[in-house]
């Protein structure tokens, strides 16, 4: 496992999904209230960067692709992510927006990824 390919990966996808969650966050639509990361606090940026860590991680495993693969990858990621946070609420608006939300932020993280060529894979 390349460690400075992880590193860079995580950080570059942390800061990309950070961002586009922040946009999705300005979003006047109630079902992007329970967006996860949506503020400018340091513990989310800390939860940004974690994400994109693992992202790195599961594409470095995967192996990143192109930028389409890379999307797709992290979109599963962040759909996966928003059912494990929000599933205990039942079908609501809540969980539909976490859904969208989680896709496009971590789809965002994954193209990072992919244009920085982070993850964590030898090759």
């Amino acid at each position: 496992m390349d460690i400075k390919k992880l590193a860079v990966g995580a950080v570059v996808a942390g800061i990309a999904m950070h961002l586009v969650n922040t946009v999705v966050g300005m979003v006047p639509v109630a079902f992007f209230a329970n967006n996860f990361m949506a503020d400018w606090q340091v513990w989310s940026i800390v939860a940004a960067v974690f994400h994109g860590a693992v992202l790195a991680l599961v594409l470095g495993w995967k192996g990143v692709g192109d930028h389409a693969d890379a999307a797709k990858a992290g979109a599963t990621f962040g759909v996966a992510m928003a059912l494990a946070m929000n599933i205990g609420g039942g079908v609501n608006a809540a969980l539909i927006g976490a859904l969208v939300a989680g896709a496009v932020v971590h789809g965002a993280g994954g193209v990072a990824i992919a244009m920085a060529g982070g993850g964590g894979s030898d090759g």
